[in-house]
């Protein structure tokens, strides 16, 4: 059984001190190499693109981790749609669900994967707004009522913030947008796996996330869940190929996951999915969000007793595992080399996300991110705090 082989790996094969989570977890669950493993060397058929033994196993595999991804995120199997990451899959999103010359408001912390993919629907005419976040449900709910327009057709917000964990109120903008019915995309990147969340009960139009994150997973993989009430031939799937049904018709099928998976799936990646989806069901969402608080609280404890020698972004509104900072008069990507010079792996600039960093108005030089996960010491911050005081 896969659960068997879920040893933890206590430290880092390389010695490094990890604090880039938010990039992609490290190091991954035993059980989540062994299957990722066991995916190359045993399910070396094409799934759905054959009857024979190996094309099978293939199937049983992707099959496997659809199950237990829709167990632990709330919604059927065959609502889960694999993606090679969840840029490809907030791009399948907006683009299927938009309508052309509509309005798209996106959050003033979103990630260039939904910004980026939001902007290009300006070719068939739509326009993008930015409505603000706020520190309260309320006040950002108040101003995402304020830009709604009658040509507003989408909404999409991040869970969390990759840049410094502010949480969105998703099920109340979930409510609003329902009550008006508006699509709205949730982008769960830096949440699924670590932030419980049932997917049918929030009443999303769809839900992204990757499966190297949060997950556990291998690089490679990422998925969207898309609402029941969605019907596979009111979404313009974003990939046009083989889908190993209905071979014979131009366009393709009209049924879920098929219609939206286009091409040969990576295996290993999607097996690896279902491997880290059976590690999070056994220790616990929120176990494992609570261990990455303590950490993450631990650390802001140590970094703040530094005064004005170091600035820290919204430290009193962090609900993820990040930590955002500066070391006064030094630029973040010099403060990043020095870290890494020590064995200490954090990131640097603007994490992808200028609007974030625009929102909290961190210098030109962007800000530092350490992102802790579920396999941080406590003695890893020690050391943390030892590096950061030398080099003040």
């Amino acid at each position: 059984m896969i659960i068997d082989l879920c040893r933890l790996w206590r430290r880092s094969e390389n010695n490094m001190i990890y604090f880039d989570n938010a990039a992609t977890t490290y190091p991954k669950p035993r059980c989540v190499i062994s299957e990722a493993r066991r995916a190359i060397v045993e399910f070396a058929g094409n799934p759905g693109r054959g009857g024979h033994v190996l094309a099978s196993r293939s199937a049983e595999a992707v099959y496997y981790a659809r199950e237990r991804i829709s167990a632990l995120m709330g919604c059927s199997p065959e609502r889960v749609i694999f993606t090679v990451n969840a840029t490809e899959a907030l791009n399948m999103a907006i683009s299927g669900l938009a309508q052309d010359g509509c309005e798209i408001l996106i959050s003033d912390i979103e990630h260039n994967s939904v910004r980026r993919a939001a902007l290009s629907m300006r070719r068939r005419g739509c326009t993008v707004s930015v409505y603000k976040t706020g520190r309260s449900k309320e006040e950002t709910v108040r101003s995402l009522e304020q830009k709604v327009t009658d040509r507003t057709r989408m909404v999409v917000a991040c869970h969390r913030s990759n840049v410094f964990g502010r949480e969105l109120p998703i099920n109340e903008i979930a409510k609003f947008c329902k009550r008006r019915s508006i699509p709205f995309i949730v982008d769960a990147s830096q949440s699924a796996g670590s932030c419980p969340i049932d997917f049918d009960s929030l009443g999303a139009s769809a839900l992204c996330a990757p499966g190297h994150k949060g997950m556990f997973g291998i690089m490679g993989g990422g998925f969207m869940l898309i609402s029941k009430e969605i019907a596979p031939s009111s979404v313009e799937p974003l990939l046009q190929g083989g889908s190993g049904v209905d071979s014979l018709s131009v366009t393709m099928p009209q049924v879920f996951p098929e219609r939206l998976e286009a091409g040969t799936l990576a295996v290993p990646a999607i097996y690896s999915m279902g491997a880290g989806a059976d590690f999070i069901g056994k220790t616990g969402v929120k176990e494992i969000e609570k261990r990455e608080r303590l950490i993450t609280d631990l650390a802001l404890e140590r970094i703040l007793s530094f005064g004005n020698r170091l600035q820290v972004y919204n430290p009193d509104e962090n609900k993820g595992s990040i930590l955002l900072f500066n070391i006064v008069g030094r630029g973040s990507e010099d403060t990043a080399a020095a870290l890494s010079k020590a064995g200490i792996c954090v990131r640097a600039g603007f994490h992808c996300s200028p609007l974030a960093h625009e929102s909290i108005g961190t210098p030109s030089h962007g800000a530092v991110r350490a992102s802790f996960g579920f396999f941080n010491r406590k003695s890893e911050i020690d050391v943390f705090y030892k590096t950061l005081k030398e080099m003040l």
